[in-house]
């Protein structure tokens, strides 16, 4: 739940109504790989919700030891789904969700196909190539990890960390037992599920963006941006579906004017305003 107002918040100069976005630093190939951060910086500004981002730094988490918690009208918000339903209902977003229960089914379906078919699949795919050590590259967040020494060694310990997290989760999530041919028919098979429900529309959500508009952008956006095994998912999303590529370039192009300047920098601490 909301936390109450104590001497652990990031943000204690905070002003009303102004959403403080918790998050891992910038990346060069994308503003962030973490999911959870992409998406929810995408929502709010699909929903034109002004808010700042901090920077983590790695070592910065909520009072719930969650990583990426927001921070509104000086409580801490830790819990994802929590966060969204605050923030629908602080700043009157419920419209950003459809209301027909039959579209709202769609959108729990398609949401669980992204999160949990497709993003499963991308991840036992990169952790059986070696593609999971684009993160510990200078366009991943490499470039925070220092030099010589130091950088081998942080990105050592953290390269057994990840891969013994990201193996184990895809073990338990079962698509770790697969092979690399298998997996990327299972994410082909997904991208053509999710390209027929687009269709011709601008958005999945029909002629405005919703909730799942942001979370199927990150999980897209992956494919269209950094590098996948022999580039076959790539060519997938680029050439076979390309309502699909077209989807990620509309929003990146609306909703992300400053995507150059935003992958270039190592200031977290950014404002978006309501125009």
């Amino acid at each position: 739940s909301i936390q109450m107002p104590s001497a652990a918040l990031l943000k204690r100069d905070w002003q009303k109504q102004h959403v403080y976005m918790v998050q891992y630093p910038r990346c060069r190939i994308l503003p962030n790989l973490s999911p959870w951060s992409f998406k929810l910086e995408t929502w709010l500004r699909m929903a034109d919700i002004p808010f700042t981002n901090i920077s983590n730094e790695f070592k910065k988490f909520s009072l719930k030891a969650q990583v990426h918690p927001v921070e509104l009208n000086g409580r801490q918000i830790a819990d994802s789904n929590i966060i969204f339903s605050t923030l629908k209902e602080e700043f009157g977003k419920s419209d950003m969700d459809p209301t027909d229960p039959k579209q709202k089914a769609l959108d729990r379906a398609f949401n669980t196909l992204a999160e949990d078919r497709l993003a499963w699949a991308l991840f036992a795919l990169r952790s059986k190539t070696g593609g999971a050590s684009i993160a510990l590259s200078d366009d991943g967040w490499g470039r925070y990890h220092g030099t010589g020494l130091k950088r081998r060694f942080t990105q050592f310990m953290i390269n057994i960390m990840n891969k013994k997290l990201v193996t184990d989760r895809a073990n338990a999530q079962g698509m770790d037992i697969h092979s690399p041919d298998d997996i990327q028919e299972i994410a082909k098979e997904a991208l053509k599920s999710i390209s027929i429900f687009l269709g011709n529309k601008p958005y999945f959500g029909g002629n405005h963006p919703s909730t799942l508009d942001a979370t199927m952008f990150f999980h897209l956006a992956q494919f269209v941006f950094t590098p996948t095994p022999n580039g076959i998912l790539t060519n997938c999303v680029k050439e076979t579906y390309p309502n699909l590529n077209n989807f990620v370039g509309r929003v990146k192009d609306k909703y992300w004017p400053d995507w150059d300047e935003t992958c270039t920098t190592m200031n977290m601490n950014a404002h978006h305003k309501k125009e």
